[in-house]
């Protein structure tokens, strides 16, 4: 049960981060004023990882970390794991390598539409026009969302690449968002259903 409940809780916690991230592309404001800063770096390192302006983190701690646990909450140890599990996937992500030595995204390969740090190198290189692989922690919301990308999924043999870069052949899957969509409807949504489980407890 501790387990299933660990997933149910990073799904819920990339859900959030996944349409936070995608807001600070798609909302003039936040990419000028927030996000650009971070993205300075066209190919990150680990140390690039926290390199951004404290209103990202901020951000990410609230959909992403509080939300999940008051919608689906974790008892002390495995918040714990979770943390420093995600702390470690992000340090990972910013790498810049792609192999068997990527230990969060090995323990995520079992995850449908896994994704591997040149998912996310491929997202930097962009910088503004990189509206594509948004996802933390199991990439499942760029494939139903349609923003996956395989970047170089080739390099080095394809050692990095997964199945669905096999499968897809760096295209993009999923559906398509409406241009008339705000990615801030789903946090809305979002922290409407954490204010009525809020509401519920008290």
């Amino acid at each position: 049960e501790r387990f299933l409940r660990l997933l149910a809780n990073h799904y819920v916690m990339s859900f959030g981060m996944y349409w936070a991230h995608r807001s600070l592309h798609v909302v003039p404001y936040l990419w000028d004023h927030i996000h650009s800063i971070h993205h300075w770096a066209k190919h990150p390192l680990s140390r690039n990882t926290y390199e951004d302006h404290w209103a990202d983190n901020f951000g990410n701690a609230i959909v992403g970390h509080l939300f999940a646990q008051i919608l689906i909450p974790l008892d002390r140890p495995t918040f714990w794991f979770s943390r420093i599990f995600r702390i470690f996937e992000s340090l990972e992500k910013h790498s810049g390598v792609s192999c068997g030595f990527n230990v969060a995204y090995s323990l995520q390969q079992w995850l449908p539409f896994a994704q591997m740090p040149h998912h996310h190198d491929w997202h930097h290189e962009g910088f503004k026009g990189s509206n594509y692989s948004f996802s933390s922690i199991g990439g499942l919301w760029d494939c139903v969302f349609g923003t996956r990308k395989g970047g170089r999924y080739t390099a080095n043999f394809s050692k990095g690449a997964t199945r669905e870069d096999e499968n897809y052949k760096g295209k993009s899957m999923g559906m398509k968002v409406p241009e008339w969509f705000s990615p801030l409807y789903p946090l809305v949504g979002l922290s409407i259903a954490v204010g009525m489980k809020l509401n519920n407890s008290f």
